[in-house]
């Protein structure tokens, strides 16, 4: 990787790692917690990085890609490509919808460590990354 890009991606998982901690604050304040509530119930995070691209498949329903999944970590912040929905949600009567991308926003996933830590009185939120015929994302 050049130096450049190199810059880059070090600016933006700066910028993304204090969104995720500013998140973390927000609801632990909307939960009428102290503001470093989760960041005390979790100690110290690490942070992972990861850039996927899916090529257009002329036979989806053939491919593996990913399973049905929850996110183990406490928050994913995702930037989806916008021209192309691939994630969908598991909703409570057992429907997969598409999570429709929108320009200049992120994703927010709470993950397990968050629901698990917090008690959270909700369910856990079932992802599926889909693949299609003929876009990228």
């Amino acid at each position: 990787m050049c130096c450049i890009h190199r810059e880059i991606v070090r600016s933006y998982s700066i910028q993304v790692r204090e969104l995720g901690f500013r998140i973390q604050e927000l609801i632990s304040e909307s939960l009428g917690l102290e503001k470093d509530h989760i960041k005390n119930v979790l100690g110290e995070q690490g942070q992972h990085m990861a850039v996927n691209f899916y090529p257009p498949c002329p036979e989806p329903e053939l491919t593996y890609g990913l399973p049905a999944h929850t996110d183990p970590n406490a928050l994913t912040i995702l930037l989806q490509d916008v021209s192309v929905a691939g994630l969908q949600v598991l909703l409570k009567d057992g429907k997969w919808v598409a999570v429709n991308p929108h320009p200049d926003a992120f994703v927010i996933n709470i993950g397990d460590q968050l629901q698990v830590n917090l008690h959270f009185l909700c369910f856990f939120v079932f992802l599926l990354p889909t693949r299609t015929e003929n876009e990228c994302r």
